[in-house]
């Protein structure tokens, strides 16, 4: 067993003098031996880190669903070596994008371990003490079966995601990605702008981010992300859901996270997944034992190489909360009609879904139109059409009323529809698990203008199975 690690600067000997030495441009990298095969690109995190810091950032991103504090230092920094930018490339208020390797490399999330592990089940965890020596953590190598890094936990862990202040305090998300790159086969680099310089100072967070050298290392080990490489660009659904992107094979497995803490940082998989649209499209059921985290795709028919896998896809099954969006027209009365919902849409589920337009005229009545193909902003009747065409009109319209509990002065009405009735009749095919739909009521209000009716805003949601 092989330790790579990363030193306090004063620690380091000799790479105490090299960070004096101006940043070189020229490659400076140095590699330890061996690569990551696509079986060992799995990350996990038991977290036994003794400072209350380390677990301080409760904040949820959605670029990294369901975890927080050193699970998400830890998960960032895996995604930063990654081919493309994760998701949107957002998520830490100090990098403009994360996922910055270009190679064929990329990881998957598999959540929290229950223990340290061995020196290959790649698991990050703390240890009490290194014995003094100045080191920060290291990385137990040979890395062709796997890999283990430990943090020393004489000094204080932070898990950022900001700035983190100087005295005994380390980042975790720059020490990881440093520790990471030992672990993906790269030794220390004598350019210190570079994350694998050998050594870093407290209070630093500049190696969250990879310089060119370490990309050039990255690309060295793994090769310049191929052409060929399946690209994720988007996930949509929830227990059904539609993969949009580039190179995909004919026969395909798809790779998520687990849900809960444990197993053996094997990806949960569906395989044998064949694409539609020229390699551009994929549909897949999402497994039970499916958790948040990331989604890839791996191109089975082509080989075992990291060209072969696409980049990670952020994807919480979970799924998104129904959005309220555009803005509705100025009533007669003077007020602007509303949107609120409770429940959620099921084509199974025996609760209600209802859509609720609030704010509007009292005793007149409306409609509620929906749309599959996403949002409008069209200038319509003197206010906005928020759902593309074309739409479908619920029938039998619904009157206001006069008693409605949200209404403001003289704007007491309000129109309800239980959308799951709609989705559960069948009379809309169309409306299955993970369909995208948007909606927005449409009503009658005498003398506001020459249209003589009304516009809520609009709702976006997707069903769940």
């Amino acid at each position: 067993m092989k330790i790579q690690n990363i030193f306090l600067p004063g620690a380091a000997l000799g790479a105490a003098a090299l960070l004096l030495v101006p940043a070189e441009e020229s490659i400076a990298f140095t590699t330890i031996g061996g690569s990551l095969p696509t079986t060992q690109r799995d990350v996990r995190v038991f977290d036994n880190f003794a400072d209350g810091q380390s677990n301080n950032n409760l904040t949820p991103v959605d670029q990294f669903p369901g975890y927080f504090g050193v699970d998400m230092a830890v998960w960032k920094a895996g995604v930063e070596w990654g081919s493309l930018p994760h998701g949107d490339g957002g998520g830490d208020p100090t990098q403009t994008n994360l996922g910055d390797g270009g190679a064929n490399f990329d990881t998957t999330w598999q959540g929290d371990a229950i223990g340290i592990g061995g020196t290959n089940d790649n698991i990050v965890s703390a240890q009490s003490s290194c014995g003094g020596t100045g080191t920060l953590a290291f990385t137990e190598t040979p890395i062709s079966n796997g890999w283990r890094i430990r943090f020393c936990d004489e000094w204080t862990w932070q898990d950022g995601p900001g700035t983190i202040p100087g005295g005994n305090n380390f980042d975790i998300q720059e020490v990881q990605t440093h520790e990471y790159g030992h672990a993906l086969g790269l030794g220390h680099s004598s350019n210190n702008s570079a994350t694998m310089r050998p050594a870093t100072g407290a209070g630093n967070i500049s190696g969250r981010s990879i310089h060119s050298d370490d990309i050039a290392g990255v690309q060295f080990i793994y090769g310049a992300a191929s052409a060929s490489k399946p690209v994720i660009n988007s996930i949509s659904g929830l227990g059904y859901i539609t993969i949009l992107g580039s190179n995909f094979g004919s026969s395909n497995e798809i790779w998520f996270t687990q849900a809960g803490d444990g197993g053996n940082g094997v990806p949960v998989k569906v395989t044998g997944v064949v694409s539609g649209a020229g390699g551009t499209f994929l549909g897949v059921s999402v497994p039970a034992t499916a958790g948040p985290g990331d989604v890839l795709v791996k191109n089975t028919p082509s080989g075992t190489g990291g060209a072969t896998l696409s980049n990670a896809f952020p994807f919480d099954p979970s799924g998104v909360a129904p959005e309220l969006y555009c803005s509705g027209k100025v009533n007669s009365n003077f007020c602007v009609p509303f949107l609120s919902f409770n429940g959620f849409p099921s084509v199974s589920d025996s609760g209600a879904f209802r859509i609720q337009a609030n704010d509007v005229m009292q005793d007149e009545f409306g409609i509620l139109i929906y749309g599959l193909n996403g949002r409008s902003n069209l200038n319509f009747h003197n206010a906005k059409l928020c759902v593309k065409t074309p739409f479908t009109r619920v029938l039998p319209p619904k009157n206001s009323g006069s008693s409605g509990t949200m209404g403001s002065g003289f704007c007491l009405g309000e129109l309800r529809r239980n959308f799951n009735a709609t989705i559960q009749s069948g009379n809309d095919p169309l409306l299955t698990t993970g369909q995208q739909v948007n909606a927005q009521w449409f009503y009658r209000d005498p003398g506001v203008d020459s249209f003589n009716d009304g516009l809520s805003d609009g709702i976006e949601f997707f069903i769940n199975p």
